[in-house]
């Protein structure tokens, strides 16, 4: 695997990781306004397409979600990749 492989996948799982540690944050923490930034998240994707085909119907789609603890763990993974791999 090349190198900008792995960054695509290191980002991917940094992204994966921040989000399930930012909810997990969300749910742990009282009411308050950390709790409220921690729950602030930042939704983008694409709407569903559906493909008919009579016999099959297909639906693809695809929707990200992102917080400030996804975008703490992607901005690390991206400066470990720099300092460890080039």
């Amino acid at each position: 695997m090349n190198k900008l492989g792995i960054l695509i996948l290191a980002i991917f799982v940094g992204l994966l990781i921040g989000g399930l540690v930012g909810e997990l944050l969300a749910y742990i923490l009282p009411t308050s306004v950390v709790r409220t930034f921690f729950m602030k998240s930042v939704d983008f994707g694409l709407d569903p397409v559906v493909l008919n085909l009579i016999v099959i119907k297909l639906t693809f789609g695809i929707s990200l979600k992102f917080n400030f603890i996804s975008l703490v763990l992607v901005i690390l993974t991206v400066y470990y990749f720099k300092w460890w791999f080039i």
